[in-house]
């Protein structure tokens, strides 16, 4: 069998599941990260990431350049102990693209996804060929950890 690439659409629902990722613009008073473009009095657009919405820091919550949101919102996911309910939409995450940090991030999950699959501890929808591909990109081959001892 020869192994496939998964789709990007497939790597983010992977890297979603994996943390439990769920997005709900609708889930306003039950969210775990609440993140959010304002406006300020005078015009500016600024961009909040947050944990409370009733405690938001100017310092540590508030964003001038929308550069830094994605990445932001990300590390609070990766701290959310496998589940998170993220309060944003859909047009709202498009524009910080989103789906670029969340791709990004599987590289770094991608080893332990694949030993979740292995070990049928979780199911990410990739097919054979797609699970053949995870190995081949992310996993050590018995052959080099052999040479290296």
């Amino acid at each position: 069998m020869e192994s496939k690439e998964p789709t990007n659409e497939k790597i983010i629902e992977a890297v979603k599941s994996y943390y439990g990722l769920k997005i709900d613009d609708n889930a306003y008073d039950s969210a775990d990260v609440y993140a959010f473009e304002e406006t300020t009095a005078d015009g500016y657009s600024v961009y909040v990431v947050t944990h409370d919405m009733r405690s938001i820091s100017v310092s540590e919550d508030v964003y001038y350049y929308d550069s830094d949101v994605a990445e932001a919102i990300m590390e609070m996911v990766r701290y959310s102990n496998g589940y998170c309910t993220l309060y944003a939409d859909q047009w709202f995450l498009d524009d910080i693209y989103f789906d670029d940090v969340l791709l990004e991030a599987f590289s770094d999950i991608a080893e332990n996804i694949y030993d979740e699959i292995k070990n049928d501890e979780g199911d990410y929808g990739f097919d054979m060929a797609e699970i053949l591909w995870l190995k081949e990109e992310f996993t050590e081959s018995e052959e080099i950890n052999q040479t290296v001892s």
